[in-house]
């Protein structure tokens, strides 16, 4: 990997590994009730197989992080990937929901070690505008498996059950495991990697005002985001009225704005826009279009186009935040980038879940409205984070720029 231009296979390989957490929740959306009725439980506890695999991303990484900044980054991929892989059959073959659970905490935490990897092996490997645009070729990839996502998840509802989602993820590990093993090497040689005490990693890491600001930035834009992904099967199957084809086809058309995003910022990217200014007008951006889905979310039909339209904006926002903020927040952190890699997903996506609880908690039963004042208050939060912190953050920035 340590070339001025990554190979486009290890590229696509090393997104892919960054787009298990996205393909592992949104392919299972549509199977969410079909799940609870083969497995004798309500509608509710099903959704939870959602919750705790996002509780195993969120603790996973944490302890494999530093390791890999120990071991080098191959050994945690490899051990991800495998992980994940055997949690995708224990979940294809569950006989009840109790070991369908356990299973996907596994998986999660399996998720999360194998898509952390990726961000600390460019953060490795390149540095400056190529970073950049590295960071935002993951997340564009990234960003393909919720547009996909659903689609599939449906489709193999229409040939077969729910197990059979599970047992297509288990294939993908397998096949993401072989590719890596045959095509990629190690970023962390032995010279630059470093013993320390857990606690003491992750203290090293939070000293970076940078990180800290930027982690906090990209968890609330994630959160707003997520928002959306926890209510819209409620909001358009529920509410609405929607079938799992058609609302697997409105998942997609909305999840079209992240990856319009981050083709966006490639190109802005290679225009010498720097991050600071990117990242700023996107959160303006992301507020504005919070405040409209508010607004919708007041009347008594809220315009299916509106929303949608609205979505897809405040989506495109988040791809232009996202590889920024990832690379800005890395960019201090020369021999714990796989604990600041780590750190960053867990912090995302404890954002991610903190929003969804809170949709949950809040949704009345037929409306948007809990899903857009979520949004807001992120947007708002967001926004409020980059200015306090913007003035530590511009020289890095102007440095970034001038590479």
């Amino acid at each position: 990997m340590k070339t001025p231009h990554a190979p486009w296979r290890h590229t696509l390989l090393l997104g892919a590994c960054t787009a298990l957490p996205p393909l592992s929740t949104d392919m299972a959306l549509p199977a969410i009730n079909q799940i609870g009725t083969a497995l004798h439980s309500d509608s509710a506890t099903s959704a939870q197989t959602i919750t705790l695999f996002i509780l195993g991303f969120v603790l996973g990484p944490l302890l494999f992080g530093p390791l890999s900044d120990r071991i080098g980054r191959l050994p945690i991929l490899f051990a991800g990937l495998a992980l994940f892989t055997l949690a995708g059959v224990a979940c294809a073959l569950t006989p009840d929901m109790t070991v369908l659970l356990v299973s996907r905490l596994l998986q999660g935490a399996a998720a999360g070690a194998a898509a952390a990897m990726p961000v600390a092996i460019v953060r490795d490997a390149f540095t400056g505008v190529e970073g950049r645009s590295l960071q935002s070729t993951l997340v564009a990839i990234n960003n393909v498996a919720p547009l996909l996502a659903p689609l599939l998840g449906a489709g193999i509802l229409a040939i077969g059950d729910w197990r059979a989602i599970y047992a297509v993820l288990a294939l993908a590990g397998v096949l993401m495991l072989v590719s890596a093993k045959l095509a990629l090497k190690e970023s962390h040689p032995p010279v630059a990697r470093r013993r320390q005490a857990l606690i003491a990693t992750y203290a090293q890491v939070l000293r970076s005002r940078r990180f800290v600001v930027c982690a906090l930035i990209l968890a609330l834009n994630f959160a707003g985001m997520f928002a959306y992904i926890t209510a819209s099967p409620l909001v358009f199957m529920e509410g609405l009225g929607m079938s799992s084809q058609a609302f697997a086809l409105l998942f997609a058309v909305t999840a079209l704005g992240t990856l319009a995003g981050s083709w966006l910022n490639g190109l802005l990217v290679r225009h010498g826009w720097g991050e600071a200014r990117v990242i700023g007008l996107s959160l303006v951006a992301s507020l504005a279009c919070s405040v409209g889905l508010v607004l919708f979310s007041t009347q008594a039909s809220p315009p299916l186009l509106g929303l949608a339209s609205l979505v897809v904006l405040s989506n495109l926002c988040t791809g232009l935040v996202m590889p920024n903020a990832t690379h800005a927040s890395l960019e201090d952190l020369q021999h714990t980038a796989g604990s600041g890699a780590a750190l960053l997903r867990a912090i995302q996506m404890a954002g991610g879940a903190a929003a969804g609880f809170l949709v949950g908690h809040f949704y009345d039963g037929h409306s948007p409205r809990a899903m857009a004042m979520v949004m807001l208050g992120c947007a708002a939060l967001a926004l409020a984070c980059f200015a306090i912190g913007v003035r530590t953050l511009a020289p890095a920035y102007a440095h970034q720029s001038r590479q």
